[in-house]
């Protein structure tokens, strides 16, 4: 028999265990709680500065893209400009200077069996060392075929620091001779902001080649970073590549496939001093330089072939892709090109304007003696003939007197157009028809004058046809037209200035020279974007990290 004393002192320990079981309980679900916020709390910080973070990764992006913005300002500001007024008007703010950015090749000279030694000396500074890169073409002298090797590039493998002038560049060795190169210094800035949301910093760094204009394709990389008060920096990087807006700054465009079989090369040259000034140069390998850009808007491919040779940039549309061959310069993604024609001249009867009728050929010479000019609000006087189903051929364009031929009808054109030069004055021909370029044998097309003379649109859509040892100078703007050109091993077809066709095919050695004088800006506005592309990989961004350790 359990004892009054008993039962109550069970009673009590019965009670204090009831006790003891919600307090406990009570302290798990307080600790559950705490959990719960502590971990939402976690998640609110976390969410917070995930959200921080993609905020400043989008705004590193913005930053980055600005200081591209500055550069192509100072670019645009330059325009054509060359003098060093111009040049530290355009760039105010900006380091000028310090490091080697790039080279241009002036002369590719020939005959290298190895690649020459690179040596820099004067402007200043210490330091810069680059290698030569060789290229082997083959083109055709005397019916012959002739290797040539030249030094096609260079490669900066130390920028060196402390150049306040252009340091010398010179060339030795490797069994050849002639060739030359120029340095082009770099443009840098540095551009930082405080205060910034949640009181992170930001620094961007501009680094630019050729800031002169000196430079074909000049470079610009961006590096953005910025520092928020906690967690790591933030890191964008951005490089754009700039072209010349100039009369026609490309050296050979297709709307669809480049195909190249045999030996064809593309390459560049300079005919005169001042674009477009007597006394003019004919193409010389002695004297060829690296500067064509040769693209392909839609492809679907540029088949260089086992030996073709670009001296110089090759671009490209999207997904359209590059095989065989050597290019000595970038290969550049991202191209545009307006392929829209202009609008055909049309005879208004005015002083000015000529009907030729339907005729096999035109006059030897034009103007006629005796025709009248129009004469434009700005002075220019231009005489207009009309003509359908005629051949263009053997007719002499007056030196210092600007014609336009307008032909229908199945107008063609096929050899023996002068442009005439006396002295300073040239004459200058602007061809608009609906036919086919076509030449064989030794015939040619503008040979004493320069490209920018003579310029031919088309609206065919048939091949335009260059066989044998066929010459043309000028600008052919045919983008409907297969431009095609059939040559032996002991013919050559050398087709100076620039061309925008519907395609390319080469059988042989069809050889493009582009003139440079034809990318001589010709507006304020003298650059163009040609590449814009975010250095997201360690080897993209590599190339450029000690260009923009300053």
């Amino acid at each position: 028999m359990i004892s009054r004393a008993t039962a109550h002192r069970h009673a009590g320990c019965t009670a204090n265990s009831s006790r003891g079981s919600a307090l406990i309980t009570t302290l798990i679900f307080s600790l559950i709680i705490a959990i719960t916020l502590v971990g939402y709390l976690k998640l609110s910080t976390n969410s917070m500065k995930l959200a921080h973070r993609t905020y400043f990764a989008d705004l590193a992006g913005n930053l980055a893209e600005a200081g591209t913005e500055e550069a192509v300002w100072s670019f645009n500001k330059l325009g054509y400009a060359t003098d060093s007024t111009s040049i530290n008007a355009a760039w105010g703010g900006w380091t000028l200077g310090n490091t080697v950015a790039a080279t241009n090749i002036t002369s590719m000279g020939s005959g290298y069996t190895s690649a020459p030694t690179v040596a820099f000396s004067g402007g200043g500074g210490t330091g810069a060392a680059a290698t030569a890169n060789i290229v082997t073409s083959i083109i055709v002298v005397g019916g012959v075929p002739t290797t040539i090797t030249g030094v096609s590039s260079l490669t900066i493998t130390n920028a060196g620091s402390g150049y306040t002038s252009e340091p010398t560049i010179t060339l030795s060795g490797g069994g050849g001779t002639g060739a030359s190169a120029r340095a082009l210094l770099a443009a840098t800035r540095t551009i930082t902001f405080n205060n910034l949301d949640q009181n992170a910093t930001a620094t961007v760094k501009v680094w630019s080649s050729g800031y002169d204009g000196s430079g074909t394709v000049p470079t610009v990389v961006t590096k953005a970073t910025i520092t928020p008060v906690d967690g790591p920096p933030i890191v964008k990087w951005i490089k754009i590549i700039l072209s010349k807006s100039g009369v026609m700054p490309k050296g050979l465009i297709a709307k669809n496939s480049i195909t190249w079989n045999g030996h064809p090369l593309a390459d560049s040259f300079i005919s005169s001093t001042t674009p477009g000034v007597p006394p003019f140069t004919q193409y010389n390998t002695a004297t060829a330089r690296s500067n064509i850009t040769v693209g392909s808007l839609y492809g679907p491919t540029v088949s260089l072939g086992a030996q073709g040779v670009v001296n110089g940039n090759v671009t490209v549309g999207s997904g359209v892709t590059v095989t065989g061959g050597t290019i000595s310069g970038q290969t550049i993604g991202n191209a545009q090109f307006n392929f829209t024609m202009p609008t055909y001249p049309t005879n208004t009867g005015a002083t000015g304007y000529y009907s030729l009728g339907v005729v096999a050929s035109l006059p030897a010479t034009l103007p006629r003696a005796g025709d009248l000019p129009e004469t434009a609000a700005d002075g220019t006087k231009t005489y207009y003939y009309f003509c359908s189903g005629t051949t263009i051929g053997a007719t002499t364009i007056t030196a210092g007197k600007n014609v336009v031929i307008v032909g229908s009808g199945g107008t063609s054109m096929a050899a023996g157009l002068q442009i005439g030069v006396t002295g300073t004055n040239v004459g200058n021909a602007k061809i608009y028809m609906d036919g086919p370029i076509n030449e064989s044998g030794n015939d040619a097309i503008n040979t004493g004058s320069w490209a920018g003379a003579l310029t031919v649109y088309s609206t065919t859509t048939q091949t335009c046809t260059f066989s044998g040892n066929a010459s043309f100078t000028g600008v052919l703007i045919a983008p409907y037209a297969a431009l095609t050109g059939n040559g032996s091993g002991n013919s050559q077809m050398d087709l100076c200035g620039s061309f925008v066709v519907g395609s390319v095919t080469s059988n042989g050695h069809m050889d493009f020279h582009y003139d440079e004088g034809l990318g001589t800006p010709t507006t304020t506005k003298a650059w163009s974007l040609a590449l814009w592309k975010e250095l997201q990989t360690s080897a993209d961004r590599n190339l450029y990290a000690s260009q923009l350790n300053f």
